[in-house]
């Protein structure tokens, strides 16, 4: 685990995911006076204030630094000198995002994952407009190792009636979606004990064309792919498979138990 140094402390905010874990919850019970604000509070998702993100400054006498290895992996960090109502109106204002369509999509950059991923779609200018007051945004890795995202210029602060102004481009969305597929390559590739990329990628085909779609259920498909290996293409496991009366997850039971016992 990589500690965080006392300078980044004092002007770092972190803001925590409500939607994986009890944040303000977790907030509260680490530090008796933070500075709180709930990003959904006064937005038009305020009907979803259970799941909100969570920004807070922490307080000189906090217990959330020593709390790290709980929230690391729920939550980023950011680095600026504007007081925390600014930054929230900043954030607010990012909460969803203009798509090339003219629609518009929630945005959780909140997640360390996809902080990452977007900070290395962008380019400098759009990593400084994007960021407007923010200079740093920090994010751990699942190893443990954190990432540091700079930006060189200061913007103006964005406020929460401004939120859909960023736009996502088409490049933007295909590099967002060409490495949150490599990212569960190799996150595949380490659930299944496997280093062979070009059958990874078959595994998730194949998965795929079944009608599985979820992490969940393409990592399990590829587990009982490779273990049962050519039995998982005879015709009583794909007429399991086709059954179009029964969900995706009902499938993979019935997948399981036939492969396993040879009874539907």
């Amino acid at each position: 685990m990589i500690g965080l140094d006392s300078r980044t402390r004092e002007k770092a905010f972190l803001l925590l995911d409500g939607a994986v874990f009890d944040a303000r919850r977790f907030i509260y019970e680490k530090d008796d006076q933070p500075e709180l604000e709930y990003l959904f509070l006064g937005t038009p998702h305020e009907a979803a204030l259970e799941v909100t993100p969570c920004l807070v400054k922490p307080s000189e006498v906090t217990r959330l630094w020593e709390a790290q290895p709980e929230w690391q992996d729920k939550g980023i960090l950011l680095v600026a000198d504007e007081s925390l109502i600014a930054i929230a109106g900043h954030l607010r204002s990012l909460l969803s995002v203009q798509l090339p369509d003219g629609g518009y999509a929630y945005l959780r950059y909140y997640s360390p994952n996809q902080l990452r991923r977007l900070m290395f779609t962008f380019n400098e200018q759009e990593r400084n407009r994007f960021s407007g007051p923010i200079k740093e945004w920090l994010a751990f890795q699942s190893d443990g190792s954190l990432s540091r995202f700079r930006s060189e210029a200061s913007r103006p602060a964005k406020a929460a009636s401004d939120e859909g102004w960023f736009l996502l481009t088409e490049q933007h969305l295909a590099a967002l979606s060409d490495s949150a597929k490599n990212e569960f390559v190799e996150k595949l590739g380490r659930f299944l004990a496997m280093n062979d990329p070009v059958r990874l990628y078959r595994l998730i085909e194949d998965a795929n064309s079944q009608g599985f779609r979820t992490e969940k259920e393409v990592s399990r498909y590829a587990e009982l792919a490779l273990v049962h290996g050519e039995r998982i293409k005879r015709l009583e496991s794909q007429a399991i498979l086709s059954n179009p009366e029964q969900s995706t997850g009902a499938r993979l039971n019935a997948l399981d138990k036939h492969l396993a016992y040879g009874v539907a």
